[in-house]
Order: C-alpha cells, then sequence, then structure tokens
C-alpha cells in the first residue's frame, strides 16, 4: 500500500502528530495538583459510582490528577490511585476538543460559573455566599442540614445492588 504524497513530506507528518497531540491534549493538561472543592467525596476503584470507595477524600484536599477519561478523573492521594468524578472539583471543567468545531469554526457557548456550581454536588461557598446576598430573608438552615447529612458508603453500596441501579 502506497503513502498519501502529502504524507511523504515533513509538513503532512508534523500535521499529523500535531493533530494527534491536539486529541491527546485534554488528559496531558490534566496532569497535576487539584483541590477538592465539594464534602463526601471518595475515590472509586472503577470509573463509576457504583464501584466500590477505595478512600475518602475531605473537601479542601489536594489530590494529584493523573488523566482524565470523560467526567472522570484518575487521581492519586495518600498512596490511593484510583478515580474521582470531576464533580468533585466544582470550578473545574474538564477542556473538551471539538475536531468539527476546530476545523470549521461555529458558536461559542460558554457556561456560567453560577450554573456549573449548581450543576455539580452542591453549592461552593462563593455561589451560595452570592446566592444570600441575592436573598437575604431566606432561610438556609434546611440547606445546610442536607449538606452535612452523610451515607455510610457500605450502606450507599448495598443500597445500590438491592435496587438493580446502574450507574
Amino acid at each position: 500500500m502506497k503513502a498519501s504524497g502529502w504524507l511523504k513530506k515533513p509538513r503532512g507528518w508534523l500535521a499529523v502528530l500535531g493533530l494527534a497531540a491536539l486529541l491527546c491534549a485534554p488528559g496531558i493538561l490534566a496532569a497535576g495538583m487539584m483541590k477538592v472543592t465539594q464534602a463526601n467525596q471518595s475515590i472509586y476503584g472503577e470509573p463509576n459510582f457504583s464501584g466500590t470507595p477505595i478512600a475518602p477524600v475531605p473537601s479542601g484536599t489536594e489530590v494529584n490528577v493523573v488523566t482524565i477519561s470523560g467526567d472522570w478523573y484518575q487521581v492519586e492521594y495518600q498512596g490511593n490511585k484510583g478515580w474521582m468524578h470531576r464533580q468533585a472539583f466544582a470550578q473545574v471543567q474538564a477542556p473538551t476538543v471539538s475536531l468539527p468545531g476546530m476545523l470549521f469554526g461555529g458558536g461559542v457557548q460558554q457556561t456560567k460559573s453560577d450554573e456549573v456550581a449548581l450543576a455539580g454536588k452542591g453549592f461552593t461557598p462563593e455561589v451560595e455566599a452570592s446566592y444570600r446576598q441575592k436573598n437575604p430573608s431566606a432561610n438556609y438552615a434546611q440547606v445546610d442540614q442536607v449538606e452535612g447529612f452523610q451515607v455510610d458508603s457500605a450502606k450507599l453500596q448495598a443500597f445500590i445492588k438491592e435496587g438493580g441501579l446502574k450507574p
């Protein structure tokens, strides 16, 4: 089989390598320390919530992100290596690469930081402060009570199995 004419030239190979680097960039860019901003987080052995939690990770803790696979971050923390969902890092969104968008352009849609935080597991302190300022008469006691509720991971796993839930 003969190689295309453009692949015989160095510029052709550089273009192919450059495109490959762009497609791999999200995983490469993710490497490094990131701060867990949501409470009640765990490292899982597999990238799904139905897996067994390996270790709890408190809010405010920094973990070493090794790579990204979709919405899951492979992390290392206190000698444990496993997976955490991106919601654990509320202010951080996984970088996305859209090949058609890169090649042909397209409309840009930007998500507001408030929307990202609300879509995560809970309010960040900054978002909550903003809502408190806009709604000073609102009662947040029940929100605080719900945020303080914790479920034992063994009971959660039993609930998932008993209910036949699939992530």
